[in-house]
């Protein structure tokens, strides 16, 4: 199995693991000690959970997430090659916790942004289409 296969594969089930519903999403994420800013596609807790999780890969540069999928952004191998992108669904219970966080239904969970933190352009969840949102258009 390739190595994007298996990142791949790996996310996903990281991301089946967190539960079978939004409220157990969210008590995954609590017991990991995750908080997060919602509207916020590297801050979210579903991004800080996976980056924390995967972080330790040397391939992996940040991990984005939208309404229904996440990014991972690689890093650029030395063979010059471009940089790529993995593109992972999120499973329907971690989509609609995405949804609730950024409605702010999880007020345990948000963390404020920092006066240092980078701002991230943010917006209204709209058509559902994560597109925008990873394109740093917010969610």
């Amino acid at each position: 199995m390739s190595h994007l296969r298996q990142l791949k594969r790996q996310s996903t089930d990281l991301l089946v693991g967190l539960g079978k519903n939004p409220d157990q999403v969210a008590a995954s994420l609590q017991e990991a000690g995750v908080r997060g800013v919602p509207q916020s596609n590297r801050s979210c807790p579903v991004a800080l959970y996976l980056t924390a999780l995967l972080g330790s890969e040397a391939r992996i540069h940040s991990v984005t997430v939208g309404h229904c999928s996440l990014l991972i952004h690689l890093v650029q191998p030395s063979d010059l090659r471009p940089a790529g992108r993995l593109l992972v669904q999120l499973p329907k219970p971690v989509r609609q916790f995405v949804a609730a966080f950024d409605a702010r239904r999880y007020p345990a969970m948000v963390r404020e942004r920092s006066a240092g933190s980078p701002v991230v352009a943010t917006g209204g969840t709209g058509s559902g289409s994560s597109q925008g949102r990873l394109a740093g258009d917010g969610r």
